[in-house]
């Protein structure tokens, strides 16, 4: 998973991108003056995430206020009919999409990035409707999969791809599995620099997206694809064959150390089994 660079835009432009030529002066008027409330709130949730207090999110009273029915409506609507559909508003919807490298969804590292997501949900947090930094690229499988549910503990509060820093080494792990056809498990291996809460964390979010399952998936068809190449390689020997392994291994670190083809053939090249004939039973 890579994660996007966090939106340069503040609130108050997503608010005037929203708005501009809004032809409703009353809804308008009512946003505008719900502005001052929707700055407190972003200034609330940059001190949370500059601490990296995430959970705190939670219980901000700041996120809570403007919880008045028809202020929720407006600043709802603000971000289904001014931020997705109006021209300006649009304009800051697409910038903040296009940030996910390779268009891939960063929660899941597997989805073609074709939504935002909020991370501290509209329904719940309706001042955060439009706010750019609560706004995620991501995949529709992600997106509807998360939910508006809120974290119980610190230790189940969801990854912010703006804020949390997992580090450029490796992680994520798989196991080739002796089955017939080959599997792949994927896992977590938490690194010795993260705090408990971050492993703890990085295991809840692997788990919540079904990401074991998910990559297994993609592997699994990867390596149906791939049985001929490496059965030519085989036939050269299995020290040939780990070695273009660990060749593939290296050229997608460079582009994501921790995606699933990263670990799909560092697990590859360090299966006994796989690279001494295993192969022929995918």
């Amino acid at each position: 998973m890579r994660w996007p660079d966090r939106p340069q835009a503040t609130v108050t432009q997503a608010l005037t991108a929203c708005t501009a030529g809004m032809q409703d002066h009353v809804e308008k008027q009512r946003l505008e003056g719900l502005l001052t409330q929707m700055q407190i709130a972003e200034a609330s949730y940059l001190r949370c995430v500059g601490g990296t207090d995430l959970h705190a999110l939670n219980t901000s009273p700041d996120l809570l206020k403007g919880q008045q029915p028809k202020d929720k409506e407006a600043l709802v609507r603000a971000y289904d009919q001014g931020l997705v559909g109006r021209k300006d508003g649009r304009a800051l919807y697409d910038s903040i999409m296009a940030a996910a490298p390779h268009g891939e969804c960063p929660l899941c590292g597997t989805g073609e990035v074709d939504t935002l997501d909020h991370y501290m949900p509209k329904t719940v947090f309706p001042l955060c409707s439009i706010m750019p930094i609560n706004l995620v690229p991501a995949c529709m499988h992600c997106n509807h999969g998360k939910g508006a549910a809120l974290a119980g503990s610190p230790d189940t509060q969801p990854l912010h791809p703006y804020v949390d820093q997992l580090g450029y080494e490796r992680w994520l792990v798989a196991d080739v599995l002796p089955t017939i056809p080959a599997s792949v498990r994927f896992r977590v291996q938490a690194r010795a620099d993260w705090p408990p809460s971050l492993a703890a964390r990085v295991r809840h979010h692997f788990d919540s997206y079904n990401l074991s399952l998910r990559y297994g998936q993609k592997a699994g068809r990867h390596l149906a694809g791939s049985r001929r190449d490496h059965a030519r390689l085989l036939a050269l020997g299995p020290d040939i064959l780990r070695h273009a392994l660990e060749e593939d291994a290296e050229s997608w670190a460079l582009t994501d150390p921790n995606a699933w083809e990263t670990a799909l053939y560092f697990g590859l090249a360090s299966s006994e089994w796989y690279v001494n004939g295993g192969l022929l039973q995918v």
